[in-house]
């Protein structure tokens, strides 16, 4: 499989983009994978990209968005943070990606069992992580079906 060029990623609508995502996951949920040249697809890539999406992921390990949704390089953009969080930077990138590189979709992509997550329930404070984890405080007080034990030994 090669590399997207300019004028497939320019001609690719939201739900298109959409598309590949769900077809590459289920092809990854199915252990089929893609036959690509990762060589070919650095040098396609040489010049220029046109990652047709925006991917915003936790850091965590186990999530990689170019092996879920069964993706080569260059196709998206994969912005990568504990927690899903967003500040200014985030926002920064995802704005160039979408409107200078011509990006069609962006996707929050959450997981189970989210170390900052449970960080977050638990009231960590250590260092910086204390900052970011204070970002995700909003959502879990939103969150209105848990009434007792609000920490990370509820998986609910």
């Amino acid at each position: 499989m090669k590399t997207q060029p300019k004028e497939i990623q320019q001609h690719t609508t939201p739900r298109m983009a959409l598309e590949i995502l769900k077809e590459g996951n289920e092809r990854f949920v199915k252990n089929y994978k893609a036959n690509r040249n990762l060589l070919q697809q650095v040098n396609d890539t040489r010049d220029g990209q046109w990652p047709f999406a925006t991917v915003l992921s936790c850091i965590d390990s186990r999530t990689s968005a170019e092996l879920i949704f069964d993706l080569g390089l260059g196709d998206i953009f994969l912005v990568r943070i504990a927690g899903n969080i967003v500040n200014i930077a985030i926002l920064g990138s995802m704005e160039f990606a979408c409107k200078i590189a011509g990006s069609k979709l962006i996707v929050v992509l959450g997981h189970t069992k989210c170390g900052a997550v449970k960080g977050a329930c638990d009231h960590v404070e250590m260092g910086i992580l204390t900052e970011l984890l204070s970002k995700l405080q909003p959502a879990v007080y939103s969150e209105k079906e848990t009434l007792s034990e609000r920490n990370s030994k509820n998986p609910q």
